[in-house]
């Protein structure tokens, strides 16, 4: 009866797990094998409302991240607005973020980060928001936001230090209201889920065995990442030049003809700027030059959006103090959006990184188009074979859990199957011990046999020894 409750719990509470062995009934999905999600819960239940409403498909995640870009956009123009006072500076900061190649990469794929970019600047719009109206119901609106907004990525909840300032700096009165301390109160309430899985992973490995975060990252790092900003291969040039002229000069406020610097509102965009940018100069796989870590870099990219904004707007005010649109306005623009027009072949280019992983996604996807409905496939990424429908387990629990893999013959009638995947390639001697424990203590017929550069890629039916 315990064991019965716990797996009705397990299908009916929403979990941000990794399901090691499951199966399709129906239309539905039974988990026998969860494994803790160490990554925070924000994007998988994004991604689960996208899956509820549209159905579980690859395109719903797709297609998530393409909304996320667009209100990121839109989140940009609302502080740009809010913060200084001006809507030019809104769509200067929304055009500048729409255009940044790595943004429109990253958007397009099911990447979290795209999201850890868009909810901290939501937060910080109804904190703006909030201090603006002074309503009750706008405070109770940042305490949800911000307590959903810190829960992306472990390190996203530094941006609660961004909304401080901003009420330590224009919101000093509210510090006296009994309301504030409530809803402070609610928010804490809110994050308690986040801060306990916090630290029930604390121990969790992050694919290193050294040191996560040291001193020693910092030359390499900062070297790569700031250089990410002029080499104008990656990121335009034009932009970090509009990002200086935002910290350096002023320009005329809009209700008045006092010359301002903006100090106060440069400060909280910058300091946002520096925790989510200068974190990663101090992780061992933080340089924008690593891989596909690159995808850090959209932490940061509102922020610079924002400066940059404000750079492209007091350029514009040395030629006109006008409020409407003038030729430095349009100027400006196009200058913004030819100095994109370069990286058009960047951003459509497939390049050879993770050649191989997007090899064995494509040619998994016509494996299980063979596999039986009642068939089980082992493999390393069983959530890819679930996703598509198909019955799948780790290819580990063939050596783990020898009497659990041999059940599998007599449950799924339509037979055992190893995928030979990526992780069989690789030169990891741990991963590579699934795939040939399986392939040298059972006899195994290759079904499809594929072959990407020097890697191969195949599919195996799986048969007791006689």
């Amino acid at each position: 009866y315990g064991q019965s409750f716990s797996n009705l719990w397990k299908r009916f509470i929403g979990r941000a797990a990794m399901c090691n062995e499951g199966s399709n009934n129906y239309g539905e999905l039974h988990c026998d094998r969860l494994e803790y999600n160490k990554e925070p819960n924000g994007w998988p239940y994004v991604l689960s409302v996208a899956f509820r409403l549209f159905g579980v498909s690859e395109l719903a995640a797709f297609l998530t991240n393409n909304l996320v870009y667009a209100l990121t956009i839109v989140t940009a123009f609302l502080i740009g607005y809010l913060l200084f006072a001006s809507s030019r500076i809104g769509l200067f900061a929304a055009l500048i973020y729409a255009l940044m190649p790595e943004c429109m990469i990253w958007c397009n794929t099911t990447a979290v980060e795209p999201s850890a970019a868009l909810f901290p600047g939501l937060a910080l719009f109804c904190c703006l928001l909030a201090i603006k109206t002074r309503e009750t119901k706008s405070f109770f609106l940042l305490a949800v936001v911000a307590a959903f907004a810190i829960q992306f990525r472990p390190e996203s909840i530094m941006f609660l230090s961004v909304t401080g300032v901003v009420i330590l700096l224009w919101g000093r009165a509210e510090l006296k209201r009994v309301e504030f301390y409530l809803l402070l109160s609610i928010f804490f309430i809110l994050i308690i889920p986040h801060l306990v899985h916090l630290w029930a992973v604390k121990d969790i490995g992050w694919g290193s065995s050294g040191p996560k975060f040291s001193t020693d990252f910092f030359k390499g790092n900062i070297k790569a990442n700031g250089l990410f900003y002029l080499k104008n291969v990656r990121f335009p040039v034009f932009f970090t030049l509009l990002f200086a002229c935002g910290l350096l000069l002023g320009r005329i406020r809009e209700e008045g003809e006092r010359y301002s610097f903006f100090l106060k509102e440069k400060a909280v965009i910058i300091l946002w700027f520096l925790l989510f940018w200068g974190i990663f100069i101090f992780f061992y796989a933080g340089s924008y030059n690593y891989g596909a870590d690159v995808r850090f870099a959209l932490l940061s990219a509102l922020p610079i959006a924002l400066i940059a904004g404000n750079g492209a707007e007091a350029l514009n005010n040395l030629f006109s103090r006008r409020r409407e649109v003038t030729a430095g306005t349009v100027v400006l623009s196009l200058l913004i959006v030819f100095s994109f027009l370069p990286f058009f072949p960047f951003v459509r280019s497939i390049t050879q990184e993770a050649w191989g992983a997007r090899a064995d996604h494509r040619f998994a996807r016509e494996m299980a188009s063979v596999l039986p409905d009642d068939a089980v496939v082992l493999t390393h990424n069983p959530n890819m074979f679930l996703l598509w429908g198909k019955n799948a387990a780790q290819a580990s629990l063939a050596t783990e859990h020898a009497s659990a893999f041999k059940r599998l013959f007599y449950r799924y009638k339509g037979g055992v199957y190893l995928h030979y995947n990526f992780w069989c390639n690789v030169p990891d001697k741990l991963q590579n011990s699934f795939c040939t424990n399986i392939l040298e203590r059972y006899d195994c017929n290759c079904v499809m046999s594929f072959k990407e550069q020097n890697y191969t890629y195949e599919l195996y039916k799986v048969h007791m020894k006689n």
